[in-house]
This record gives structure tokens, C-alpha cells and sequence, in this order.
């Protein structure tokens, strides 16, 4: 990166409107505009003048922030650049002073450059990271979150055979520091750099190798007992990555034995989706008691959420005080009921449709049993609902 050479930011860079979708602050935009051209003026008055270079690269971070809180991560990625130049400049005459906010502004410069979507700029701020993680503790801090995002954008950049390396490499770097830290249980930052590991793998083709990367991530979830739909998804995810290397017996007795552990467990509406592929996948397995389990768990985890909100939308719609705060106009307030009861309306036919597809497997799955007075009332109650 060549921070010296890059443009800095100009006032008339400010004029431009504020996008309600991407801003992110809690005071309104205008106010926020406001801030960002003052900080601009003193970012302006201390450029190039050596008594107030100092306190230039703060400013320049008071301001990018203020960018990135209206969505302007173009011009935040200007700052961000003109405050590393600054910084770099100014190390010579103080060694080591500057370095975290170096890795400060890297970091910020990342996510900027990410949400600009310019990804092969942003791998290079990260390599960057990893380079100073050597010799620097501040970014030997962002070393995890950088070798996590050098992942994901070497996939984004279709490098997907760098991006098996770079996964690799994030898992073992965990697990040496959580084995020298004598760590007694598998951390989150470990399962999910598997599950990335796993993901990337499967990318290239290397599928049986992903699917015993996702056994260890399923038996890792299922240790924590606050995650079983983590653990239901990644139990969908490694049967089907049997599947796919040819391994439909093993794939068959994962779904059974998981199946008998979660009887243990709770169960709640989140669930649904998981046991639906379940029983799908157990079908397509020849295996249609053990489906039907699965899709009667499926149905009425469905039917529980659709009841759920099909009564949130009658309590909304019975609602009579939501023209009642007077800190808003009338015409404001009206916006806001009708969008609230717009979504409320789409909630409830996505619960319904999928319910009406859960019935329609289960209805199947009957009739492979031979069951078919249960498989035809199964089918008429999908027939009552949105498909």
C-alpha cells in the first residue's frame, strides 16, 4: 500500500445525501453531517503544519468514524489511508509511539474496504496485520480476526485453494494457543474456524475430508448446551456432505444417533428447519420410520411457529394506542403501523408456507409407509395453507 500518494478528503466530498438504509448512528444524519465537515476543518487547518501533525492522526480517526457512522466508507477508506500516512511519517521521529494506532487504523481500513466491496485492497491491509502480529501486540490481538477475514476474502477472490491454506492454518494456530493455555473445552473461535476450514474444503472437492471436519464441529456444538440448533445445522451439513462422497450408511447412522441424543434436549420453533432437511434426507436414504420421526418433529414445530405468529399478528392488528406518542406526527406514525403490519404479514405466510411444505414431505413419507388415510389428511391440511 502507498498511503502518501492517496487522495485526502475535500469539503465538497461532503456533499452528497445521506442513504437512511446505511446509516448507522443514533442522533439524525444531519447532525452527524455536521460533525464529520467540522472535524474536517481541523483535519484541514493541521495539515502540513508540524506542531499540530501530532494530533492529526486522532483527528483523522474522529473523522473517518463519523464517515462510517453515515455509511460513507469511501471516504472513510480516505481517511483511514491519510491517518496511516501520517503515522508513518511521524514513527521515525517517536519508534513504536505510533504502532497501535497503525494496527487501529488497519483494522478500521479493512472494514471499510470490505463494505466498499474491494476485496484484494483489504487482503492486503490483512497481510499487513499478520506481518506486524510478529513483533507487536496490539496486532498480535487482530491476528485471529485477521486470519479469519484472509479466509474469506481469498474465497471471495474464487482463490480457493489458498483459502483451504489459510483455514488450515487459522485451525492449527487455535489450537496450539488453546493447547498452551491448557484450555479444557473447544472455544467458539475454534468451531467456527473449523466450520470455515470445512467449508473451504468442500469448495475444492475434497468433500469426505469437509465432512470430518463437520463431525468434529457437530460433536462440538452438542457440548454446549445452549447450541442445539448449531448443532442440528451441522448435523444436516456433515449427512449431507456424506452423502455426496458416498458414504450413505455412515450418513444414515449420524442422523440416527443424533436423532436419540436430541430426545434429551429441549426443543423450541428454531428447530424446524433442521429436523424438515433431516427427514428429506432420510427418505432420500431409504429409511422412512426414521423420516417420519423426523417430519412429525418437523410439522409440529412449524405449526407451534405459525400459531405463534399468526396470534403476534392478531394481537398487533387488535392493537389501538399506536397512534399515541406524540413525539411524532400523525402521518409518521401511520407510516410506521402500516409497515409493522406488513411485516407481521410476511412473517406469518413464510410460517405458514413452510409449514405447508413440512406437511407435504411428511404426507410422502406416509405414503412410502403405506399409511395413506394419515398421508391424505397430512396433504389436506397443506392444501389449507400458502404453498
Amino acid at each position: 500500500m502507498n498511503e502518501r500518494d492517496a487522495e485526502v478528503i475535500q469539503p465538497a466530498m461532503l456533499e452528497r445525501p445521506v442513504n437512511p438504509a446505511r446509516y448507522r448512528g443514533v442522533v439524525r444524519p444531519d447532525k452527524t453531517v455536521r460533525w464529520a465537515r467540522n472535524e474536517l476543518e481541523q483535519v484541514s487547518r493541521m495539515r502540513g503544519r508540524s506542531p499540530d501533525m501530532w494530533r492529526l492522526p486522532e483527528a483523522l480517526d474522529h473523522l473517518a468514524s463519523l464517515l462510517t457512522e453515515l455509511g460513507w466508507d469511501d471516504l472513510a477508506c480516505l481517511a483511514r489511508r491519510e491517518e496511516l500516512a501520517v503515522c508513518r511519517t511521524l514513527s521515525p521521529a517517536r519508534p513504536g509511539f505510533f504502532a497501535d494506532r497503525i494496527v487501529h487504523a488497519l483494522a478500521a481500513l479493512r472494514d471499510n474496504l470490505m463494505e466498499c466491496k474491494r476485496h484484494e485492497e483489504a487482503l492486503e491491509v490483512v497481510e499487513e496485520l499478520l506481518r506486524l502480529s510478529e513483533a507487536n501486540r496490539s496486532a498480535q490481538a487482530q491476528a485471529p480476526g485477521a486470519r479469519y477475514w484472509r479466509t474469506v476474502l481469498l474465497a471471495r477472490l474464487g482463490r480457493d485453494r489458498e483459502a483451504v491454506e489459510s483455514a488450515a492454518e487459522a485451525v492449527t494456530e487455535i489450537r496450539e494457543r488453546l493447547q498452551h493455555a491448557e484450555a479444557l473445552s473447544t472455544g467458539l473461535e475454534l468451531i467456527h474456524a473449523l466450520a470455515a476450514y470445512a467449508d473451504r474444503l468442500d469448495k475444492v472437492g475434497r468433500v469426505a475430508e469437509a465432512a470430518e471436519v463437520s463431525a468434529e464441529v457437530m460433536a462440538a456444538w452438542w457440548r454446549r448446551a445452549d447450541s442445539t440448533v448449531q448443532f442440528l445445522q451441522t448435523l444436516d451439513l456433515c449427512s449431507e456432505r456424506l452423502v455426496r462422497s458416498g458414504q450413505t450408511e455412515r450418513a444414515h447412522a449420524c442422523i440416527i444417533e443424533a436423532m436419540r441424543k436430541l430426545r434429551r434436549r429441549k426443543r423450541d420453533t428454531y428447530q424446524a428447519g433442521a429436523w424438515h432437511n433431516l427427514g428429506v434426507r432420510l427418505l432420500a436414504l431409504g429409511a422412512p420410520e426414521a423420516a417420519l420421526t423426523a417430519g412429525q418433529e418437523a410439522v409440529q414445530l412449524y405449526r407451534d411457529r405459525a400459531r405463534a405468529h399468526q396470534e403476534r399478528h392478531r394481537e398487533l392488528e387488535a392493537e389501538d394506542d399506536w397512534d399515541d406518542d406524540h413525539r411524532y406526527s400523525e402521518a409518521y406514525l401511520l407510516g410506521r403501523r402500516r409497515e409493522e403490519l406488513k411485516s407481521s404479514r410476511r412473517q406469518v405466510r413464510r410460517a405458514e408456507q413452510d409449514l405447508h411444505d413440512a406437511l407435504l414431505s411428511l404426507s410422502a413419507c406416509l405414503q412410502q409407509l403405506g399409511r395413506l388415510d394419515e398421508a391424505a389428511a397430512a396433504g389436506a391440511e397443506a392444501a389449507t395453507l400458502p404453498g
